[in-house]
């Protein structure tokens, strides 16, 4: 799985959401172990009044997709028209091409963080730091959304903020892919 660092883009863009949640009382943050979210997490943090610990998870990163690694979405689209339809339309029956994972075993290891995470972190602010398709099931996880519906919108963007608060009561989801924090600068 390639493992790209963090852009210029994207270190601004951490600054920005660093910026944005200065003021949330961070109690720790996971992140996934790929170097850009890694690198996202320190910039986040360093905007916090106190620093909190950044643990990493491998099993936060993002879907290995095999001999799809390193192309372009036009590319995929040409050369796997058919697997890529059942990707983002029927992502339950996604086998990848070569080495590389299905999107069910990305939701059964990220929903095992996820439940671990929330029982281990009880009532704290917790911040996960991760990658598109674990955002999309886990919000999927707190939405009720069937797996099927995986890729309906909203598009999780670089940067972009999920806030799910969490009760007794249940869980509501307050903010969904959010960029407003990134207004005002030109995404790519």
């Amino acid at each position: 799985m390639l493992d790209s660092p963090l852009t210029r883009v994207g270190e601004t863009q951490a600054a920005k959401l660093g910026q944005h949640l200065s003021d949330v009382n961070l109690d720790i943050i996971y992140s996934s172990s790929s170097r850009r979210a890694v690198n996202t997490s320190r910039i986040v943090n360093s905007y916090q009044e106190t620093r909190c610990n950044v643990r990493t998870e491998d099993d936060l990163r993002e879907i290995g997709l095999g001999e799809w690694e390193g192309m372009k979405h036009l590319e995929v689209s040409r050369l796997y028209p058919s697997l890529q339809h059942i990707y983002f339309n029927d992502p339950e029956n996604f086998e990848p091409v070569g080495e590389g994972e299905t999107l069910l075993q990305v939701k059964n290891r990220a929903i095992n963080v996820l439940e671990r995470v929330l029982l281990e972190e009880n009532g704290k602010n917790i911040l996960l730091v991760t990658h598109t398709a674990v955002v999309k099931i886990l919000m999927a996880y707190f939405d009720g959304r069937p797996f099927s519906s995986l890729w309906e919108p909203p598009r999780v963007r670089p940067a972009s903020l999920c806030h799910v608060s969490i009760s007794d009561g249940g869980n509501e989801i307050i903010k969904y892919a959010d960029t407003a924090h990134l207004r005002g600068y030109h995404m790519h």
